[in-house]
């Protein structure tokens, strides 16, 4: 789909962490690669936050678009990135997120709209242009220069972690910066039903329970970011998707052990917050971030 886009891509640079691959697949990414259609890396550990990294450093580009593996495009949804760029000088694009039945929503919450916690409102959905604290990592475009300068992503976020994008969010928002919110550069992500053996569920036997690494990941955003008025709502929300989602109420015999385990994971949390964030240096500036 991204080989047949009205307006073609600078460049497509595929970070591979697939341990065996099928054969199929393999051959396609071969053949892409010989023909200069992609840029096939490998990567040993699965890591997306590491991964988006590696993307980023390989490429060539003034703006990196990062998408995951499970989705679907529009031929026209590059053209409508390029356009949102040139004609608003953005430093950076969120895309428009569908999945389930693809409806998108005209109207947010009111509490989308306060400025320091309303990322936690927004609709990834939404079908407005607008102005966001808010982005999807498998959806997104930023200034490759801003990207780096930040840092990248925080690879202390093991495999596809909770929060790994919130906690770029939160410094490129600190940073003084804001996304544009496009919802024409849409993505359709097949996630844990459409695409079972896919993306960061690879390794998850149930999807209907988040992986421990989601617990950890999101334990050490909040150790990281809860300040303020984001305490109370940040807790609610891990305590919400964690123990109390509509599934584990379905299955009342999970919440106690759920519970626990998402407190266990706490110990971990702290130790990488102690270590401190992984994010992108420069080899040629070694010891200091891009």
């Amino acid at each position: 789909m991204l080989l047949a886009q009205s307006q073609p891509a600078h460049e497509i640079v595929v970070v591979d962490q697939t341990a065996t691959p099928d054969e199929a697949t393999r051959l396609a990414l071969e053949v892409w690669h010989e023909n200069g259609a992609i840029r096939w890396l490998r990567q040993a550990e699965p890591n997306a936050s590491k991964a988006r990294n590696a993307g980023a450093l390989a490429a060539t580009g003034d703006v990196v678009l990062f998408l995951d593996d499970d989705i679907r495009v529009k031929p026209d949804f590059l053209a409508a990135y390029a356009e949102t760029f040139a004609r608003t000088g953005a430093l950076a694009v969120s895309g428009q997120v569908l999945e389930g039945d693809a409806q998108s929503v005209d109207e947010l919450p009111p509490k989308a709209f306060d400025p320091e916690i309303g990322w936690l409102y927004f609709r990834m959905n939404y079908a407005k242009e607008c102005e966001t604290s808010f982005m999807m990592s498998g959806n997104v475009a930023i200034r490759r220069n801003i990207f780096l300068q930040l840092g990248g992503m925080d690879e202390n976020y093991e495999r596809g972690a909770y929060r790994e994008e919130s906690d770029f969010t939160q410094r490129f928002k600190q940073a003084g910066h804001a996304f544009v919110f496009q919802p024409q550069a849409s993505i359709y992500h097949l996630g844990a039903v459409g695409a079972p053996q896919g993306g960061s569920r690879s390794w998850i036997k149930n999807k209907r329970i988040a992986g421990f690494h989601h617990c950890v990941g999101d334990w050490y955003f909040n150790l990281r970011f809860a300040r303020g008025r984001l305490v109370v709502p940040l807790f609610a929300a891990s305590f919400r998707h964690f123990v109390v989602n509509r599934y584990n109420i379905g299955h009342p015999w999970l919440l106690p052990l759920l519970g626990v385990r998402w407190l266990c994971a706490l110990p971990l949390a702290v130790w990488r917050r102690l270590r401190g964030p992984k994010l992108v240096r420069c080899s040629a500036h070694a010891g200091s971030l891009c």
